[in-house]
């Protein structure tokens, strides 16, 4: 099936997109993407999306000039022509068509991309019984500057997860050079000890994520300790509840890690009452 997308000012079906053979995003790696969930229409939290691309865009000087209100207008175009309510939207930005080398001599003409398609829900037994972690033999270094940025060059992620999949799990796990624990390959994680909800500092290097900054928001708000900060390994094994946070799948309870069961029952109290309130939240937005 034929999806109509927005390409540079333009929307199109998607077979009729074109893209240059030399853009920097096919040649490099060299852009950034958000991955965003509508509901009854509206692009859950669009504002926090944007922002962290723009905010990223800025950081490696790729120009960027949409604002949060023009986007919202193209995706609801996306949607109506689409014929879609609940929805997986992509923003993906590229440094764009330049042919000059690795190191751009002038100012690019960025490429921007917007995908509007139907959602895949994850299988709903999951959020019942909770997922599988192992940790990933993979190490993120500490002093890496792109970690803490949605880029396209997704390779270690996507490694991460292979990784996590041919042992037969949910995701990995993944440590830093100095051993603390930062996040699985397309999620955050959180977990609950003594009532009080802890998830990695960004000093571990980590993305920060929208989803997560809702999930502290709402802990915030009802009167839950929540603290971020440097741990390792043994602290998530001996958690209360263990939970991960993207904004496709939510709030998603966490069974065990490398084979050892973690928390008590699924999904744990903590755990099902931030779900309740994020999905109460998703509803007074929609």
């Amino acid at each position: 099936m034929s999806y109509a997308i927005f390409l540079n000012d333009t929307i199109v079906y998607d077979t009729k997109g074109f893209l240059s053979t030399f853009d920097r995003g096919f040649l490099y790696g060299d852009g950034l993407f958000e991955t965003i969930r509508a509901y009854n229409k509206n692009p859950f939290k669009l504002e926090g999306h944007v922002t962290r691309l723009s905010n990223s865009a800025q950081f490696l000087c790729i120009p960027f000039r949409y604002t949060c209100d023009q986007i919202r207008q193209i995706i609801a175009q996306l949607l109506e022509r689409n014929h879609l309510s609940d929805a997986y939207i992509r923003m993906t930005l590229s440094r764009g068509d330049n042919a000059d080398g690795f190191i751009p001599l002038r100012e690019t003409n960025p490429t921007f991309v917007i995908h509007a398609k139907p959602f895949n829900p994850y299988p709903a037994l999951s959020y019942k019984r909770g997922v599988k972690l192992i940790t990933s033999q993979t190490r993120r270094s500490t002093t890496c500057p792109i970690s803490r940025h949605k880029t396209l060059n997704y390779l270690t992620n996507y490694l991460i997860k292979k990784e996590a999949l041919e042992e037969g799990v949910h995701d990995a796990l993944v440590l830093n050079t100095e051993g603390k624990v930062t996040e699985c390959s397309v999620s955050n994680i959180f977990f609950v000890k003594d009532k009080t909800v802890i998830t990695p500092s960004l000093e571990a290097n980590i993305l920060p994520g929208v989803t997560r900054g809702i999930v502290i928001a709402l802990c915030n708000e009802n009167g839950i300790q929540v603290e971020e900060k440097l741990f390792d390994l043994n602290e998530i094994l001996k958690a209360d509840e263990v939970f991960l946070t993207n904004s496709l799948m939510e709030i998603m309870p966490v069974s065990s890690l490398n084979g050892h069961d973690v928390g008590g029952s699924l999904p744990g109290k903590v755990t099902a009452f931030l779900s309740n309130k994020y999905k109460t939240l998703v509803c007074s937005q929609s």
